[in-house]
């Protein structure tokens, strides 16, 4: 069933690498098997010239997903500027996008990091997890279910 399920994710990667878009300057995807631990900080390194770019992560859930937001903490590293942040996503806000895979139980969401955001030539490096946990708790999540794979998209900014 499992596999199934992987044969659409594949044939988008498929075609958006075919479909070279020039304003794409690194993507990339992290299969977590469908659960994300607490413990499990997920980290993208990718090389850029001096340029504006919109950094944002590409998240798939599927339906044992229990929550109808997510919390993230973010770390960018790039040119000895460290810059950190917690990001909040509501899923019931997503309006449907051509890269939603509504005819499975796999939703693909864009989660904007930063926009219009100038980084310097060298090594860029992008650290994320989560932190979400439920209303009467004080303690995130240890294991978030239903989270297959997270991925980092950075494209040239239109701005």
């Amino acid at each position: 069933m499992k596999q199934k399920l992987y044969i659409p994710f594949i044939l988008v990667i498929i075609l958006l690498i075919s479909c070279k878009d020039e304003n794409i300057i690194y993507l990339e995807f992290q299969n977590l098997n469908g659960n994300w631990h607490k413990n499990n900080e997920i980290e993208f390194n990718f090389e850029s010239d001096d340029e504006v770019v919109d950094i944002s992560l590409m998240l798939r859930t599927e339906n044992s997903y229990p929550f109808s937001n997510i919390f993230l903490i973010s770390s960018i590293k790039n040119d000895n500027r460290i810059l950190v942040d917690t990001i909040s996503y509501s899923f019931e806000n997503d309006t449907k996008k051509w890269y939603d895979a509504q005819m499975s139980s796999i939703k693909n969401s864009k989660i904007s990091v930063k926009r219009v955001f100038k980084i310097d030539s060298g090594l860029t490096n992008l650290k994320v997890k989560h932190a979400i946990r439920y209303l009467d708790s004080i303690r995130p999540q240890t294991k978030l279910d239903g989270i297959l794979d997270v991925g980092l998209i950075v494209e040239k900014s239109n701005k």
